[in-house]
Protein backbone atom coordinates (compact mmCIF):
# COMPACT_ATOMS: atom_id res chain seq x y z
CA UNK A 1 0.00 0.00 0.00
CA UNK A 2 1.51 3.51 -0.86
CA UNK A 3 1.95 5.75 2.62
CA UNK A 4 0.09 8.42 3.08
CA UNK A 5 1.94 12.21 2.99
CA UNK A 6 1.32 12.04 6.49
CA UNK A 7 4.26 9.23 6.50
CA UNK A 8 5.99 10.79 4.77
CA UNK A 9 6.75 14.05 6.21
CA UNK A 10 9.46 15.96 8.57
CA UNK A 11 7.25 15.58 11.12
CA UNK A 12 3.88 14.32 11.98
CA UNK A 13 2.89 17.43 12.64
CA UNK A 14 4.53 19.14 9.91
CA UNK A 15 4.96 18.20 5.58
CA UNK A 16 7.12 20.26 3.66
CA UNK A 17 4.32 21.77 2.07
CA UNK A 18 3.67 23.19 5.14
CA UNK A 19 7.21 24.26 6.76
CA UNK A 20 7.35 27.56 8.61
CA UNK A 21 10.34 29.73 7.52
CA UNK A 22 11.71 28.65 11.25
CA UNK A 23 10.82 25.20 10.43
CA UNK A 24 12.54 24.89 7.58
CA UNK A 25 16.09 26.52 8.81
CA UNK A 26 16.08 24.28 11.58
CA UNK A 27 15.77 21.04 8.88
CA UNK A 28 18.15 23.34 6.70
CA UNK A 29 21.08 24.02 9.44
CA UNK A 30 20.27 27.90 9.96
CA UNK A 31 20.36 31.13 7.81
CA UNK A 32 23.91 30.61 6.74
CA UNK A 33 22.89 27.63 5.04
CA UNK A 34 19.81 29.76 3.48
CA UNK A 35 21.86 32.07 2.14
CA UNK A 36 24.07 28.82 0.51
CA UNK A 37 21.20 27.51 -1.14
CA UNK A 38 20.00 30.70 -2.47
CA UNK A 39 23.51 31.25 -3.98
CA UNK A 40 24.26 28.10 -4.96
CA UNK A 41 27.08 27.57 -4.31
CA UNK A 42 28.10 26.54 -1.22
CA UNK A 43 31.28 27.21 0.27
CA UNK A 44 34.22 24.45 -0.87
CA UNK A 45 36.09 24.95 2.67
CA UNK A 46 33.03 23.91 4.72
CA UNK A 47 33.61 22.02 7.65
CA UNK A 48 33.56 17.90 7.62
CA UNK A 49 30.49 17.00 8.21
CA UNK A 50 28.77 20.11 7.29
CA UNK A 51 25.74 20.10 4.39
CA UNK A 52 25.16 23.05 3.42
CA UNK A 53 25.65 24.02 7.46
CA UNK A 54 23.80 20.79 8.66
CA UNK A 55 25.53 17.80 10.45
CA UNK A 56 25.27 15.14 7.35
CA UNK A 57 28.09 12.91 8.27
CA UNK A 58 27.98 9.41 7.03
CA UNK A 59 24.74 9.96 4.35
CA UNK A 60 24.83 8.74 1.21
CA UNK A 61 22.26 9.62 -1.29
CA UNK A 62 20.81 7.45 -4.25
CA UNK A 63 20.32 9.43 -7.15
CA UNK A 64 18.01 7.98 -10.43
CA UNK A 65 19.02 9.35 -13.69
CA UNK A 66 17.65 8.34 -17.09
CA UNK A 67 20.42 6.96 -19.20
CA UNK A 68 21.47 9.62 -21.41
CA UNK A 69 25.48 8.54 -21.85
CA UNK A 70 26.48 12.34 -22.37
CA UNK A 71 25.07 14.08 -19.60
CA UNK A 72 25.71 11.18 -17.10
CA UNK A 73 29.38 11.20 -17.80
CA UNK A 74 29.72 14.77 -17.09
CA UNK A 75 27.70 14.64 -13.84
CA UNK A 76 29.20 11.67 -12.85
CA UNK A 77 33.11 12.59 -13.47
CA UNK A 78 32.79 16.39 -13.01
CA UNK A 79 29.40 17.79 -10.91
CA UNK A 80 29.18 14.99 -8.17
CA UNK A 81 32.91 15.42 -7.17
CA UNK A 82 32.34 19.35 -7.41
CA UNK A 83 29.17 18.83 -5.06
CA UNK A 84 30.93 15.93 -2.59
CA UNK A 85 34.11 18.21 -2.45
CA UNK A 86 31.55 21.53 -0.89
CA UNK A 87 29.43 19.09 0.86
CA UNK A 88 31.43 17.00 2.52
CA UNK A 89 29.59 14.19 4.21
CA UNK A 90 27.40 13.93 1.66
CA UNK A 91 28.20 11.17 -1.23
CA UNK A 92 26.13 10.64 -4.31
CA UNK A 93 25.65 7.12 -5.31
CA UNK A 94 24.32 7.69 -9.22
CA UNK A 95 22.55 5.28 -10.47
CA UNK A 96 21.15 4.76 -14.51
CA UNK A 97 17.16 3.80 -15.22
CA UNK A 98 16.46 4.10 -18.66
CA UNK A 99 13.41 6.19 -18.95
CA UNK A 100 10.82 4.00 -20.18
CA UNK A 101 11.47 2.17 -17.11
CA UNK A 102 11.64 4.86 -14.70
CA UNK A 103 7.88 5.95 -13.68
CA UNK A 104 7.26 2.44 -12.83
CA UNK A 105 10.41 1.71 -10.61
CA UNK A 106 9.80 4.87 -8.99
CA UNK A 107 6.18 3.52 -8.22
CA UNK A 108 7.05 0.19 -7.33
CA UNK A 109 10.20 1.49 -5.18
CA UNK A 110 7.82 4.00 -3.53
CA UNK A 111 5.57 1.31 -2.62
CA UNK A 112 8.09 -0.68 -0.70
CA UNK A 113 9.43 2.40 1.14
CA UNK A 114 12.49 2.40 -0.24
CA UNK A 115 12.21 5.28 -3.19
CA UNK A 116 15.85 6.94 -4.35
CA UNK A 117 16.60 10.65 -2.67
CA UNK A 118 16.62 12.16 -5.74
CA UNK A 119 15.33 11.29 -9.43
CA UNK A 120 15.57 12.85 -12.75
CA UNK A 121 11.97 12.68 -14.76
CA UNK A 122 10.32 13.21 -17.66
CA UNK A 123 7.77 16.05 -17.78
CA UNK A 124 5.32 13.75 -18.29
CA UNK A 125 5.86 11.51 -15.32
CA UNK A 126 4.73 14.68 -13.26
CA UNK A 127 1.11 14.10 -13.17
CA UNK A 128 0.89 10.66 -11.92
CA UNK A 129 4.19 11.04 -10.14
CA UNK A 130 2.77 14.12 -7.71
CA UNK A 131 -0.75 12.11 -7.40
CA UNK A 132 0.94 9.07 -6.19
CA UNK A 133 2.67 10.91 -3.51
CA UNK A 134 5.95 9.84 -4.95
CA UNK A 135 7.27 13.31 -5.23
CA UNK A 136 8.25 15.97 -2.30
CA UNK A 137 6.66 19.46 -2.37
CA UNK A 138 9.47 21.83 -2.68
CA UNK A 139 9.55 24.65 0.08
CA UNK A 140 9.41 28.03 -1.02
CA UNK A 141 12.98 28.72 1.05
CA UNK A 142 14.86 26.43 -1.41
CA UNK A 143 13.90 28.43 -4.43
CA UNK A 144 11.92 31.59 -5.33
CA UNK A 145 10.36 30.13 -8.69
CA UNK A 146 8.76 33.13 -10.15
CA UNK A 147 11.48 35.37 -9.16
CA UNK A 148 14.16 33.09 -10.83
CA UNK A 149 12.18 31.45 -13.70
CA UNK A 150 9.39 33.88 -14.56
CA UNK A 151 5.73 34.34 -14.17
CA UNK A 152 4.70 30.56 -16.80
CA UNK A 153 7.09 28.60 -15.12
CA UNK A 154 5.90 29.85 -11.49
CA UNK A 155 1.77 29.38 -12.80
CA UNK A 156 2.51 25.88 -14.56
CA UNK A 157 4.25 24.20 -12.44
CA UNK A 158 2.49 25.80 -9.17
CA UNK A 159 -0.40 22.56 -8.56
CA UNK A 160 -2.12 20.42 -6.40
CA UNK A 161 -3.12 16.69 -7.00
CA UNK A 162 -5.50 16.67 -4.21
CA UNK A 163 -7.11 19.91 -3.98
CA UNK A 164 -5.87 21.32 -1.69
CA UNK A 165 -3.13 24.24 -1.40
CA UNK A 166 -0.82 24.12 -4.48
CA UNK A 167 2.95 23.07 -4.20
CA UNK A 168 5.88 22.48 -6.81
CA UNK A 169 6.79 18.94 -7.06
CA UNK A 170 9.06 19.65 -9.81
CA UNK A 171 10.85 22.20 -12.11
CA UNK A 172 12.31 22.29 -15.55
CA UNK A 173 15.89 22.64 -16.80
CA UNK A 174 14.95 24.90 -19.35
CA UNK A 175 13.23 24.42 -22.58
CA UNK A 176 13.95 22.54 -25.89
CA UNK A 177 13.16 24.15 -29.74
CA UNK A 178 13.98 23.02 -32.70
CA UNK A 179 16.41 25.00 -34.67
CA UNK A 180 17.99 25.20 -38.05
CA UNK A 181 21.06 22.75 -38.10
CA UNK A 182 24.07 24.17 -41.14
CA UNK A 183 27.14 22.06 -42.16
CA UNK A 184 29.49 24.63 -42.56
CA UNK A 185 32.04 22.75 -44.17
CA UNK A 186 30.04 21.87 -46.88
CA UNK A 187 28.29 25.28 -46.98
CA UNK A 188 32.19 26.66 -47.73
CA UNK A 189 32.44 23.62 -50.33
CA UNK A 190 29.53 25.07 -52.37
CA UNK A 191 30.53 28.79 -52.38
CA UNK A 192 28.54 29.96 -49.21
CA UNK A 193 28.72 31.14 -45.25
CA UNK A 194 26.16 30.78 -42.85
CA UNK A 195 24.97 34.55 -42.93
CA UNK A 196 24.01 33.50 -46.91
CA UNK A 197 21.11 30.66 -45.69
CA UNK A 198 18.16 33.06 -46.23
CA UNK A 199 15.82 33.89 -43.63
CA UNK A 200 12.59 33.73 -45.42
CA UNK A 201 10.40 30.96 -46.62
CA UNK A 202 10.54 31.92 -50.60
CA UNK A 203 14.32 32.71 -50.49
CA UNK A 204 15.33 29.64 -48.87
CA UNK A 205 13.22 27.18 -51.22
CA UNK A 206 14.74 28.40 -53.86
CA UNK A 207 18.50 28.43 -52.17
CA UNK A 208 17.99 25.14 -50.71
CA UNK A 209 16.91 23.80 -53.71
CA UNK A 210 19.83 24.78 -55.89
CA UNK A 211 22.70 22.72 -53.26
CA UNK A 212 20.11 19.92 -53.17
CA UNK A 213 21.96 17.22 -55.71
CA UNK A 214 20.06 14.24 -56.56
CA UNK A 215 21.35 10.99 -58.31
CA UNK A 216 18.30 9.95 -60.72
CA UNK A 217 16.27 8.99 -57.70
CA UNK A 218 18.98 8.63 -55.15
CA UNK A 219 19.47 11.89 -53.41
CA UNK A 220 22.90 12.35 -52.43
CA UNK A 221 23.01 15.69 -50.84
CA UNK A 222 19.92 17.19 -49.36
CA UNK A 223 19.16 20.92 -49.04
CA UNK A 224 16.83 21.18 -45.95
CA UNK A 225 17.28 17.81 -44.45
CA UNK A 226 13.67 17.16 -42.22
CA UNK A 227 12.47 13.56 -42.52
CA UNK A 228 11.23 12.22 -39.03
CA UNK A 229 10.70 15.75 -38.55
CA UNK A 230 7.54 16.43 -39.70
CA UNK A 231 5.68 16.64 -36.22
CA UNK A 232 8.14 19.43 -35.05
CA UNK A 233 8.33 21.54 -38.01
CA UNK A 234 4.32 21.14 -38.32
CA UNK A 235 4.13 22.50 -34.90
CA UNK A 236 6.94 25.52 -35.97
CA UNK A 237 5.11 26.45 -39.30
CA UNK A 238 1.63 26.91 -37.41
CA UNK A 239 2.91 29.57 -35.45
CA UNK A 240 4.29 31.27 -37.99
CA UNK A 241 1.22 30.65 -39.97
CA UNK A 242 -1.18 31.75 -37.56
CA UNK A 243 1.10 33.56 -34.66
CA UNK A 244 1.04 33.60 -31.15
CA UNK A 245 -2.31 32.43 -30.42
CA UNK A 246 -3.93 31.03 -33.05
CA UNK A 247 -0.91 28.68 -33.80
CA UNK A 248 -1.43 26.76 -30.53
CA UNK A 249 -2.64 23.60 -31.48
CA UNK A 250 -4.48 23.54 -27.93
CA UNK A 251 -7.26 26.12 -28.60
CA UNK A 252 -8.06 25.16 -24.45
CA UNK A 253 -6.97 22.76 -22.04
CA UNK A 254 -9.52 20.17 -23.42
CA UNK A 255 -9.88 20.68 -27.64
CA UNK A 256 -6.95 20.16 -30.10
CA UNK A 257 -7.06 21.42 -33.45
CA UNK A 258 -4.60 20.06 -35.73
CA UNK A 259 -7.36 20.02 -38.86
CA UNK A 260 -7.94 23.57 -38.74
CA UNK A 261 -6.78 25.79 -41.83
CA UNK A 262 -3.71 26.10 -40.42
CA UNK A 263 -3.13 23.00 -39.72
CA UNK A 264 -3.73 21.92 -43.06
CA UNK A 265 -1.75 24.76 -44.77
CA UNK A 266 1.24 23.49 -42.52
CA UNK A 267 1.37 19.67 -43.68
CA UNK A 268 0.48 20.89 -47.55
CA UNK A 269 3.73 23.11 -46.34
CA UNK A 270 5.59 19.93 -45.85
CA UNK A 271 4.57 17.72 -48.06
CA UNK A 272 5.40 20.39 -50.90
CA UNK A 273 9.07 19.90 -49.75
CA UNK A 274 9.07 16.80 -50.63
CA UNK A 275 6.84 16.50 -53.60
CA UNK A 276 7.36 20.00 -55.56
CA UNK A 277 10.75 21.26 -54.15
CA UNK A 278 12.17 17.68 -53.26
CA UNK A 279 14.75 18.39 -50.78
CA UNK A 280 14.03 15.10 -48.74
CA UNK A 281 13.24 11.66 -49.68
CA UNK A 282 10.36 9.75 -48.48
CA UNK A 283 11.45 6.82 -50.59
CA UNK A 284 14.81 6.16 -48.88
CA UNK A 285 13.44 6.36 -45.42
CA UNK A 286 16.58 7.62 -44.15
CA UNK A 287 16.12 9.87 -40.85
CA UNK A 288 17.37 13.56 -41.23
CA UNK A 289 19.34 13.83 -38.71
CA UNK A 290 21.46 10.63 -39.64
CA UNK A 291 22.21 12.08 -43.41
CA UNK A 292 22.95 15.48 -41.79
CA UNK A 293 25.48 13.26 -39.42
CA UNK A 294 27.08 11.42 -42.42
CA UNK A 295 27.56 14.98 -43.90
CA UNK A 296 24.97 14.36 -46.61
CA UNK A 297 22.82 17.16 -45.93
CA UNK A 298 23.65 20.87 -45.69
CA UNK A 299 20.89 22.05 -43.21
CA UNK A 300 19.09 19.76 -41.07
CA UNK A 301 15.76 20.85 -38.85
CA UNK A 302 15.93 19.01 -35.54
CA UNK A 303 15.57 19.84 -31.85
CA UNK A 304 18.12 20.51 -30.21
CA UNK A 305 18.49 17.76 -28.07
CA UNK A 306 20.52 17.00 -30.80
CA UNK A 307 23.59 19.08 -29.89
CA UNK A 308 25.19 16.17 -27.27
CA UNK A 309 25.10 13.41 -30.27
CA UNK A 310 26.96 16.26 -32.57
CA UNK A 311 29.77 16.36 -30.29
CA UNK A 312 30.13 12.91 -29.57
CA UNK A 313 28.87 10.97 -32.44
CA UNK A 314 29.15 13.34 -35.97
CA UNK A 315 31.78 14.51 -33.81
CA UNK A 316 33.92 15.65 -37.25
CA UNK A 317 31.22 17.94 -38.55
CA UNK A 318 31.66 21.38 -38.24
CA UNK A 319 28.51 22.55 -37.64
CA UNK A 320 26.32 25.69 -36.46
CA UNK A 321 23.09 26.44 -35.93
CA UNK A 322 20.70 29.16 -37.46
CA UNK A 323 17.45 30.51 -36.57
CA UNK A 324 14.78 28.47 -39.10
CA UNK A 325 13.12 30.57 -41.91
CA UNK A 326 9.89 32.20 -41.16
CA UNK A 327 7.61 33.31 -43.63
CA UNK A 328 8.22 37.37 -43.02
CA UNK A 329 11.68 36.51 -42.07
CA UNK A 330 10.78 38.01 -38.33
CA UNK A 331 9.16 36.04 -34.84
CA UNK A 332 7.43 34.23 -34.56
CA UNK A 333 9.72 31.42 -35.01
CA UNK A 334 7.53 28.50 -33.48
CA UNK A 335 7.00 26.46 -30.08
CA UNK A 336 9.17 25.47 -27.56
CA UNK A 337 8.95 22.64 -24.66
CA UNK A 338 10.02 21.84 -21.15
CA UNK A 339 12.90 19.59 -20.43
CA UNK A 340 12.90 16.86 -18.26
CA UNK A 341 13.79 17.83 -14.39
CA UNK A 342 15.17 16.58 -10.94
CA UNK A 343 12.56 16.06 -7.76
CA UNK A 344 13.38 14.56 -4.35
CA UNK A 345 11.92 11.42 -3.51
CA UNK A 346 13.08 10.55 -0.66
CA UNK A 347 11.69 8.19 2.13
CA UNK A 348 14.45 8.95 4.64
CA UNK A 349 14.13 11.47 6.53
CA UNK A 350 17.41 11.28 7.78
CA UNK A 351 18.24 12.21 3.94
CA UNK A 352 15.60 15.02 3.50
CA UNK A 353 18.02 17.99 3.91
CA UNK A 354 21.35 16.72 1.89
CA UNK A 355 18.33 15.57 -0.77
CA UNK A 356 17.39 19.22 -0.98
CA UNK A 357 21.02 20.52 -0.76
CA UNK A 358 21.63 17.92 -4.13
CA UNK A 359 18.55 19.25 -5.67
CA UNK A 360 19.21 22.94 -5.43
CA UNK A 361 22.97 22.18 -6.60
CA UNK A 362 20.98 20.56 -9.95
CA UNK A 363 19.78 23.82 -10.36
CA UNK A 364 22.20 25.94 -9.94
CA UNK A 365 24.02 27.70 -12.33
CA UNK A 366 27.38 26.04 -12.06
CA UNK A 367 25.64 22.41 -13.11
CA UNK A 368 22.43 23.46 -15.45
CA UNK A 369 25.97 25.39 -17.68
CA UNK A 370 27.49 22.20 -18.26
CA UNK A 371 23.81 20.04 -18.25
CA UNK A 372 22.19 22.94 -20.76
CA UNK A 373 25.00 22.98 -23.39
CA UNK A 374 24.40 18.81 -23.72
CA UNK A 375 20.93 19.21 -24.24
CA UNK A 376 20.71 22.27 -25.97
CA UNK A 377 18.61 23.70 -23.84
CA UNK A 378 18.24 27.72 -22.42
CA UNK A 379 18.74 27.12 -18.39
CA UNK A 380 15.46 27.77 -16.60
CA UNK A 381 17.39 30.32 -14.56
CA UNK A 382 16.53 33.82 -15.78
CA UNK A 383 19.60 35.26 -14.38
CA UNK A 384 21.46 32.84 -16.77
CA UNK A 385 19.96 34.19 -19.90
CA UNK A 386 22.51 37.04 -20.60
CA UNK A 387 25.38 35.30 -19.31
CA UNK A 388 27.76 35.31 -22.54
CA UNK A 389 27.21 31.76 -23.04
CA UNK A 390 23.68 31.85 -23.24
CA UNK A 391 22.76 34.83 -24.55
CA UNK A 392 22.27 36.34 -28.14
CA UNK A 393 26.25 36.77 -28.53
CA UNK A 394 26.90 33.37 -27.64
CA UNK A 395 28.05 31.76 -31.11
CA UNK A 396 26.53 29.94 -33.42
CA UNK A 397 26.30 26.85 -31.47
CA UNK A 398 24.34 28.95 -29.41
CA UNK A 399 23.01 32.04 -30.25
CA UNK A 400 19.70 30.96 -31.82
CA UNK A 401 18.81 28.71 -28.99
CA UNK A 402 18.92 31.79 -26.78
CA UNK A 403 17.02 33.82 -29.09
CA UNK A 404 14.15 31.43 -30.28
CA UNK A 405 13.28 30.51 -26.49
CA UNK A 406 12.54 33.61 -25.45
CA UNK A 407 8.83 34.06 -24.39
CA UNK A 408 8.18 36.72 -26.80
CA UNK A 409 9.74 34.61 -29.39
CA UNK A 410 8.06 30.96 -29.25
CA UNK A 411 5.20 29.90 -27.08
CA UNK A 412 5.16 26.69 -24.84
CA UNK A 413 2.55 24.39 -24.93
CA UNK A 414 2.99 22.90 -22.06
CA UNK A 415 3.21 19.24 -21.77
CA UNK A 416 0.66 16.30 -22.16
CA UNK A 417 1.03 12.76 -21.38
CA UNK A 418 1.96 9.97 -23.81
CA UNK A 419 -1.22 8.97 -24.58
CA UNK A 420 -2.84 11.50 -26.29
CA UNK A 421 0.34 11.13 -28.48
CA UNK A 422 -0.35 7.69 -29.16
CA UNK A 423 -3.97 8.88 -30.10
CA UNK A 424 -2.79 11.29 -32.27
CA UNK A 425 0.51 9.33 -33.39
CA UNK A 426 -0.71 8.50 -36.76
CA UNK A 427 -0.52 11.39 -38.63
CA UNK A 428 2.76 11.17 -40.12
CA UNK A 429 3.10 8.16 -41.45
CA UNK A 430 -0.33 8.16 -42.49
CA UNK A 431 0.00 11.43 -44.77
CA UNK A 432 3.48 11.20 -45.55
CA UNK A 433 4.09 7.33 -45.82
CA UNK A 434 0.74 6.04 -46.86
CA UNK A 435 -0.69 9.50 -48.77
CA UNK A 436 -3.63 10.30 -47.04
CA UNK A 437 -5.71 12.91 -47.37
CA UNK A 438 -4.26 16.17 -44.96
CA UNK A 439 -7.73 17.14 -43.95
CA UNK A 440 -9.18 13.75 -43.43
CA UNK A 441 -6.11 12.36 -41.30
CA UNK A 442 -5.76 15.79 -38.89
CA UNK A 443 -10.12 15.63 -38.65
CA UNK A 444 -8.99 12.18 -37.19
CA UNK A 445 -6.33 13.09 -34.69
CA UNK A 446 -8.94 15.46 -33.67
CA UNK A 447 -11.92 13.25 -32.46
CA UNK A 448 -9.17 11.25 -31.20
CA UNK A 449 -7.51 13.82 -29.26
CA UNK A 450 -10.65 15.44 -28.11
CA UNK A 451 -12.22 12.30 -27.21
CA UNK A 452 -9.13 11.52 -24.86
CA UNK A 453 -9.01 15.18 -23.40
CA UNK A 454 -12.60 14.90 -22.44
CA UNK A 455 -12.03 11.93 -19.79
CA UNK A 456 -8.58 12.92 -18.53
CA UNK A 457 -8.51 16.92 -18.03
CA UNK A 458 -4.81 18.17 -18.11
CA UNK A 459 -3.47 20.57 -16.37
CA UNK A 460 0.00 20.87 -17.99
CA UNK A 461 -1.42 21.93 -21.25
CA UNK A 462 -0.76 25.88 -22.34
CA UNK A 463 -3.46 26.51 -24.50
CA UNK A 464 -4.69 29.62 -27.22
CA UNK A 465 -7.06 30.41 -24.01
CA UNK A 466 -4.76 30.20 -21.57
CA UNK A 467 -2.20 32.82 -23.05
CA UNK A 468 -5.30 34.60 -24.15
CA UNK A 469 -5.75 35.43 -20.33
CA UNK A 470 -2.09 35.45 -19.81
CA UNK A 471 -0.43 37.80 -22.22
CA UNK A 472 2.18 38.82 -19.85
CA UNK A 473 3.41 35.19 -20.39
CA UNK A 474 4.32 36.32 -24.21
CA UNK A 475 7.07 38.81 -22.99
CA UNK A 476 10.49 39.11 -21.84
CA UNK A 477 8.87 39.16 -18.08
CA UNK A 478 7.08 35.64 -19.01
Amino acid sequence: MLQSKRNLSISPQSAPNSLSRRQFLRLVGGTATLAALAACTPPAEAPAGAAGGAEAEGITLIAWFTDRRTINEMTEQTAIPEFESRNEGIKIDMQFVPESELQQKLLTSKAAGNAPDNSSIDETFLDTLTKQEVLRPIPSEVIDVREEMGQLTADLYHISPTGDSPEYYGLPNGVFSAALYYNAGLLEELGYTPDDIPNNWDDFLIWAKDVTEWDGDTLTRSGFSFYGNEGSLYSCLRHQLGGALDGNVYETKDKIRYGDEIGVQSWQFIMDLYNEHKLDSINEGLVSRERFGNGNAVTLYNWTWFNGFMDTQYSDIDWGLRLEPTFSGEPIYGNRGPDVGFTVTTQNEANLEAAFTFYRYLLSPDYLARYSKFRGIQPSLKAMWDEPDFSAESGPQWAPIAIKNRPENSVDWGFVPRELYDAIGQIDPSIRDEGEDITTVLQRADNNGNEFLAGNPQWSILSAADYEANPQWLTAAG
